[in-house]
């Protein structure tokens, strides 16, 4: 209670009285008893919260929303006080308020859940439908919690339960889509992924941006594609596989890409049957058509025997960087990505959880942080590349020259598995969906290891796993 490792006797024992009184029904005496400990423990929100609930089964409604403010003052981070609070304020009529309580409780659970106590997260959204049971969206967000603490049969029936209240409700459909993706369930997951509110409103769509007219995968019959690049810059690495798929159409197949992919993808013009590249910042091609590449997937209802992917291009000999003319295993880190991402709290790590690998001998360390990191791991001779690297075609030719990567969920790991090259993936405990949910290996890419967070944030443990994943690679060659 106050002092969760040595409860007070006496607020225990008073608070074990009142609770009993009230589970009796025995209200007034419940009141007294509540009464008592609020002034004893001023500070102890459950005297607050539940006097509240009392008053308002009594009826005493006004008295229960003063209680429930004194119990939101004493824990403004309480989601019972918040709760009691919302509860009081909609008995009275008081809409706008109740409503206002209700936002700063999901807030609350956002909060929670931003810092990985999915817990306490959970347990707001189960207060939340246990009284409001007919309200899509509660299911939907408590889905999305269940998500993250990897209770995927719970997060889907959360997502069900949102659509049979709600068979419009988009959201539910792409949740429930990502939750099969990550389970490999991948022809059940395309419709649901690609669902959408309004199917021909040019913009920003579902998954990203598009133009003019949309492709939905009927023939071309001759016309101009303009495949769309999509802002995670990995997956256009990804999906990029499926554009000589698009041949079969009978149309012409152009590819819209951003400056840091376009000298890369130069290479990939021929091998991936690509009839020109289109830059972005330069003037639009002519085109009839057009589609995001984190689309092709579904419109060509890719299962996981279609994964396999092209064999790499062939680019140039690389030029030679003196840091990179030393002896040893060459190792190329990669710990964090775009902190623009929605889950880059999660993905990202502070780079001295690497600081356990400097006891490994014989390893030449080198950074490929973008944008150039102010803080870098603790590694005897580590050096920082960053000041080579301009755009994707410089990273290729850098880590064509290691012997390893290891990078956390970014577009380096895509561009190593793109290019065939062995590197370790470290992921969060709920990871991105390409990776599945289990599995040290992927079908996407297999020259990529996949090392998994046993538990929410820790760190600790994958880099232990790599630590001696690296050790036996140096001490068996």
């Amino acid at each position: 209670m106050q002092d969760s490792q040595q409860p007070n006797p006496i607020l225990v024992q008073l608070f074990t009285e009142a609770s009993a009184h009230q589970s009796q029904g025995n209200l007034s005496m419940a009141l007294v008893a509540y009464k008592r400990i609020q002034r004893q423990f001023p500070d102890f929100v459950d005297a607050w919260t539940n006097g509240s609930a009392v008053l308002l089964e009594m009826g005493r409604l006004e008295e229960a929303q003063d209680m429930a403010v004194k119990a939101v003052e004493s824990g403004p981070e309480n989601s019972h006080a918040l709760y009691a609070l919302a509860n009081a304020q909609q008995k009275l009529g008081l809409v706008e308020d109740a409503l206002a309580s209700f936002q700063k409780i999901t807030d609350l659970a956002g909060f929670f859940n931003k810092k990985g106590q999915f817990e306490e997260a959970l347990d707001v959204y189960d207060r939340l439908i246990q009284n409001y049971p007919s309200v899509s969206d509660l299911y939907v967000n408590r889905g999305y919690i269940k998500s993250n603490m990897m209770d995927l049969a719970g997060a889907e029936e959360d997502c069900n339960k949102a659509l049979e209240l709600d068979k419009n409700d988009v959201l539910s459909r792409r949740n429930l889509g990502l939750l099969q993706l990550l389970q490999y369930r991948y022809h059940e997951a395309w419709d649901n992924v690609l669902a959408r509110a309004n199917e021909d409103t040019e913009g920003w769509g579902v998954t990203g941006w598009h133009i003019g007219k949309m492709w939905r995968g009927e023939p071309l019959d001759g016309r101009t594609l303009l495949v769309i690049w999509h802002l995670g810059l990995g997956d256009n690495l990804q999906f990029s596989r499926l554009i000589p798929r698009l041949k079969r159409f009978d149309g012409r197949v152009l590819f819209w890409i951003p400056r840091p992919l376009w000298r890369l993808f130069a290479y990939f013009e021929d091998s991936y049957d690509i009839d020109g590249i289109a830059l972005e910042g330069e003037p639009m091609p002519i085109f009839d058509l057009s589609v995001p590449i984190i689309e092709l997937p579904a419109i060509l209802d890719i299962g996981l025997s279609d994964l396999a992917p092209l064999p790499p291009p062939t680019l140039p000999e690389p030029q030679a960087i003196p840091e990179l003319d030393r002896p040893g295993f060459k190792v190329g880190l990669t710990w964090a990505g775009n902190k623009g991402h929605d889950n880059d709290h999660y993905r990202s790590m502070n780079p001295h959880y690497l600081d356990v690998l400097a006891d490994i001998e014989g390893i030449a360390w080198y950074g490929l942080q973008l944008p150039k990191a102010t803080e870098l791991p603790n590694l005897p001779g580590f050096i920082d590349l960053s000041h080579h690297i301009n755009d994707f075609l410089d990273t290729a030719q850098i880590i064509r020259q290691l012997d390893l990567v290891v990078t956390v969920d970014t577009s380096m790991a895509h561009l190593a598995g793109t290019l065939g090259l062995p590197a370790v993936v470290l992921l969060a405990f709920k990871p991105d969906w390409r990776w599945g949910a289990t599995g040290r290996q992927t079908p996407w890419y297999p020259s990529l290891t996949l090392l998994r967070q046993p538990a929410h944030g820790d760190w600790q443990s994958v880099v232990e796993e790599l630590r001696k994943m690296i050790h036996k690679l140096t001490t068996d060659n």
